[in-house]
């Protein structure tokens, strides 16, 4: 029985935290990594999905669902995203990246043809049960400034609130998903255009954390399929023992 316990402990640590669990909070200076965005492009070469990983996307035909070719690959810049503290703006010009070109949160990123990178004004706050404080969340892009802090969209979002998931052990992975609009009379012309971002990686709460390995999909079901036989084992063991 006490194996039986550890078992399912240890599958419940792999998890989000279950619904009516009490909040976990993140403290200042806890790290959230950023995990790079893997691309995936059609035959002809053109960005097709972003597939795994951290990404931005804009719905640009106003659907209100985010198609691949929507979705822009993000990766972790110097520092990744420390909760409690601001961030300075990055890279942001016209052109892809060049050599020198740096930022905290994430590394500088191409769009449409030219660098941008994200910051924050206001430190990110919060925890796992009433989400995450992104109304500081800014976007410079070709030289312009965006801010992010508003203009939520899409069922259960709500302004400057991101949806942060994760199971309150440090080293364990995290997912944060955040929506807002561009405002309207934005100079570089996107005012009105409704934006996500998609942050994945794992949490570290102190300088000697790591991030722990997660396991392989078919350790994952062997590790379920081991539950179900030891179960099985209990269930028919607490039978033979009320027969006696």
């Amino acid at each position: 029985m006490r194996i039986f316990l550890v078992m399912i402990a240890f599958a419940l640590s792999w998890g989000a935290a279950a619904p009516g669990a009490m909040a976990t909070n993140l403290y200042p200076y806890t790290v959230l990594t950023i995990a790079t965005g893997v691309n995936v492009y059609d035959a002809e070469g053109n960005l097709a999905n972003v597939s795994s990983g951290s990404w931005f996307a804009f719905d640009f035909n106003g659907n209100g669902n985010l198609s691949g070719t929507e979705k822009n690959a993000l990766s972790q810049g110097t520092t990744g995203l420390v909760i409690g503290v601001t961030t300075s703006p990055g890279a942001s010009h016209p052109g892809p990246p060049v050599p020198g070109d740096t930022n905290e949160i994430t590394a500088p990123w191409l769009w449409f043809g030219n660098t941008g990178s994200d910051y924050l004004t206001i430190p990110v706050t919060g925890d796992t049960v009433n989400g995450l404080n992104m109304s500081g969340w800014t976007v410079t892009y070709n030289g312009s400034t965006i801010n992010m802090g508003s203009g939520a969209w899409g069922a259960g979002f709500s302004n400057g609130i991101g949806r942060f998931v994760w199971d309150g052990v440090d080293g364990h992975a995290y997912t944060l998903d955040y929506h807002a609009s561009v405002p309207f009379g934005d100079p570089g012309g996107f005012g009105g255009e409704q934006y996500a971002l998609h942050l994945e990686g794992c949490v570290l709460g102190t300088p000697e954390s790591v991030c722990a390995p997660v396991p392989e999909s078919s350790t994952y079901a062997m590790m379920l399929a081991g539950l179900g036989l030891v179960g099985f084992a209990v269930r028919r063991r607490n039978q033979a023992n009320r027969m006696l």
